[in-house]
């Protein structure tokens, strides 16, 4: 019996690239707004709107992932490393 993946590894990319995209106006609205105690309801409703379009291409990215590499047979860390890396996402450093 074949299992079918529901996405290709230039799927896994185009969504790892929409979540960095995401997470990117996440990190730039936090440092524009500066520290969240200042935050009017219109910055508080901008914040989350953001986060929660990030969150919304962020879910389907980590249960494709889970699901690949339990189908494969392949660490799900190793995985996302691999579909990072090759979205352009630099890898942590380890001291």
């Amino acid at each position: 019996m074949e299992i079918e993946l529901s996405y290709d590894m230039d799927e896994l990319i185009e969504l790892q690239e929409a979540a960095d995209d995401a997470h990117a106006v996440v990190k730039r609205l936090q440092e524009e707004l500066g520290g969240v105690q200042k935050w009017t309801d219109e910055q508080h409703v901008a914040w989350r709107d953001a986060w929660e379009d990030w969150r919304a291409v962020w879910e389907p990215l980590d249960d494709a992932l889970t699901h690949h590499a339990e189908a494969l047979g392949l660490d799900r860390d190793e995985l996302e490393a691999a579909v990072r890396q090759a979205a352009g996402v630099p890898l942590p450093v380890e001291d």
